[in-house]
């Protein structure tokens, strides 16, 4: 049975650019962590021509359009790493992109999830100043181990030593991964059983080589066979992302990135064949373990000492350095978790699906972030600027209990199965829940569970917090759909606080807040029709997403609802709401409040428009807080992009 992921059946990117709105550091930020987009794959070039590494930064095109960005060693630390500039976009070039050497020129594959092609863009112009001329399409022919594999990562790679380049490709099939054929927005899919455990089975990517009886910049590609990993198929959990070297002296190697947060190491052994795979090692000899998910690695000698590193991008967008330590007693090379890229000029990036809260917590009448994001962390953003021109810090974790906040899912946390254990989906919201006059958070995550984190009341730089407390409705912790950003409303402004959410059905909820961590009174927020607001007709992972911004937005002096939706939410839900039947992508809401306080009723939703267009963000979700970040006296929204920006959209250029 095949089964489409919704994400892969999604428009790519194609609405406004808001790149000119995203918030930036303070010019005194000379450096910060270097960034993709979406699930990064790194790769080094020589794009200048005078021996640099260069870093290639290029992005999964099934969200952010695969946008592929440049940054230019400028210059070299004192540990031999590379100084690298600020960034550049290769127009014209998209998805996972790698570079493959041609005598003094390289040439650039890509491979995209979204078509069943290769392609290769040929280097037509001269070293440091490469052309590149109209992709050529290398369609492919294997003896695939299943049927509908998505390509995933492509590189050159002469795997059998005989001194030509084979094309390699790494895949990803997710055919045997949906319990009983279902996928997660599909009627009846369950993830899990009673004992919580995975109804579905696994994630899988195979590896493949394409001999090349033709030249470089004109592939003559012969039909594919699977590499092999000991007597089998070399397999990974799912989005094999290959990189090939001698690691260690003792001939060529390869490193596998799969979904999970683990590398794969095997060394060759003969033809497309290599030894049995087992999982690369730190510096102690354990299994070394990265900090994300979904990691495509690059081989590289990163700081110039004669060892090959390894360079690994992730779904975040950052970029790991692990620096071969040269320890080879063994019998194996061992890698240093050095820590992410930096890189001069940085760019705000929040990690990946970014969800901003406001406040001013340094006391200087400056709104500053806490941002919360598809891993799971709280970062904190000092405003350092002025009312009328804000800057931002350089982000830090934020800290509950004396460490840093990260939320995971774990394997029985996500709807959407064990794939996603490294996910977090924090959303946060700023409140004073317990009314002693400091700033908490509030927040929901990946599992539907909703939390209270004390201000601890230490009055310092970044804020910090009493470990996560759950919410309790009906004396069991509140859980609700997943990814949802709550509400905290005092509707009378009489000091009584509610909380306001979407709860297990999906279906807009009100409670009341009886202590800092118990709920009651539950009640459905309505319509002007009757109707329970609702976003979406679909099921399990298609559920929640929704992120809820509350204010007065037009003077009334009642309180109104924001909200920013996936690509698939339907308002109202059936076969003519948006974004769903519209943009197609994700999207901003007004919900006005035509009630009252007391007892408020929503009018049908109204589309945001910036500068005249309908806001149409991608796919995931856009995430709305409102702010008078600039001064103005206004407000306006601050928006967390999927893409890992955040972006100002003044008032004055929002309409319906």
């Amino acid at each position: 049975m095949t089964v489409i992921r919704w994400e892969d059946d999604a428009l790519v990117w194609s609405g406004p650019y808001y790149g000119g709105e995203a918030l930036h550091y303070d010019d005194s930020v000379a450096t910060g962590f270097a960034a993709g987009r979406i699930i990064t794959c790194p790769e080094v070039v020589d794009w200048s021509g005078d021996g640099s590494r260069d870093l290639l930064l290029s992005s999964w095109d099934a969200c952010y359009d695969g946008v592929v960005v440049l940054r230019r060693q400028v210059g070299t630390n004192p540990d031999g790493t590379p100084i690298l500039g600020p960034e550049e976009v290769l127009d014209g070039i998209r998805g996972y992109t790698t570079a493959v050497p041609d005598g003094d020129i390289f040439h650039l594959v890509t491979t995209s999830r979204l078509r069943r092609q290769i392609y290769l863009y040929r280097n037509v112009g001269r070293p440091g100043a490469p052309i590149f001329d109209k992709p050529l399409a290398l369609d492919l022919n294997a003896d695939w181990v299943h049927e509908n594999e998505y390509f995933h990562l492509a590189r050159f790679a002469d795997i059998d030593g005989d001194g030509s380049l084979e094309l390699v490709v790494g895949t990803d099939y997710w055919g045997d991964y949906w319990p009983n054929g279902l996928e997660w927005n599909d009627e009846g899919y369950r993830a899990y059983d009673a004992a919580g455990r995975w109804l579905g089975g696994p994630l899988r990517g195979f590896l493949y080589v394409f001999r090349n009886r033709g030249s470089l910049s004109e592939p003559v590609l012969e039909k594919g066979v699977p590499a092999r990993s000991g007597e089998n198929p070399y397999e990974v959990y799912g989005q094999f992302a290959p990189a090939f070297a001698n690691f260690d002296g003792h001939g060529l190697s390869a490193v596998g990135g799969e979904f999970w947060n683990v590398l794969h190491f095997a060394r060759h052994r003969e033809g497309y064949s290599f030894e049995h795979a087992s999982l690369l090692h730190d510096q102690d000899g354990a299994p070394l373990l990265l900090d994300q998910c979904i990691h495509i690695p690059c081989a590289v000698d990163w700081n110039n000492d004669g060892r090959v590193d390894l360079l690994v991008g992730a779904e975040d967008g950052y970029v790991t350095y692990l620096r071969n330590t040269g320890d080879t007693a063994s019998g194996r090379p061992l890698f240093e978790k050095a820590g992410r890229i930096e890189t001069t000029s940085p760019l705000i990036h929040g990690g990946v699906l970014p969800s901003p809260a406001a406040h001013d917590f340094s006391g200087n009448g400056l709104p500053d972030l806490v941002v919360g994001n598809s891993s799971g962390e709280l970062l904190f953003y000092e405003n350092i600027g002025t009312a009328v021109r804000p800057a931002l810090a350089r982000e830090t974790m934020i800290e509950a209990g004396g460490k840093p906040v990260r939320f995971a899912a774990g394997l029985t946390g996500s709807i959407q199965g064990p794939s996603e254990k490294m996910f977090g989906y924090s959303c946060p919201i700023i409140a004073d829940w317990d009314g002693d006059g400091l700033a908490d958070i509030l927040l929901s995550d990946v599992t539907g569970y909703h939390y209270f984190l004390r201000n601890d009341g230490q009055s310092k730089t970044p804020p910090s917090f009493h470990a996560p407390e759950k919410l309790k409705y009906e004396g069991r912790p509140l859980k609700t759909v997943w990814r949802v950003r709550p509400a905290v409303i005092d509707w009378t402004g009489s000091g009584e606080l509610h909380y306001v959410a979407l709860d297990e059905k999906g279906k807009l909820s009100d409670y009341q807040r009886a202590s800092d961590t118990e709920l009651v009174h539950k009640r459905y927020l309505t319509f002007d029709n009757g109707e329970t607001v609702t976003f979406t007709p679909d099921v399990g992972g298609g559920r929640g997403r929704i992120k809820l911004c509350a204010c007065d937005w037009n003077g009334s002096g009642t309180t109104d609802l924001i909200v920013g939706t996936h690509a698939r939410a339907s308002l109202p839900p059936g076969p003519h709401g948006a974004p769903r039947n519209t943009t197609g992508q994700a999207g901003l809401f007004y919900l006005e409040n035509i009630g009252s306080n007391e007892v408020p009723v929503f009018a049908s939703p109204r589309p945001f428009r910036f500068q005249g267009e309908i806001i149409a963000m991608g796919m995931h979700v856009a995430s709305p807080e409102y702010t008078d970040w600039d001064g103005s006296g206004e407000g306006g929204l601050l928006v967390g992009v999927e893409d890992g920006s955040i972006v100002w959209l003044p008032r004055k250029y929002l309409t319906f």
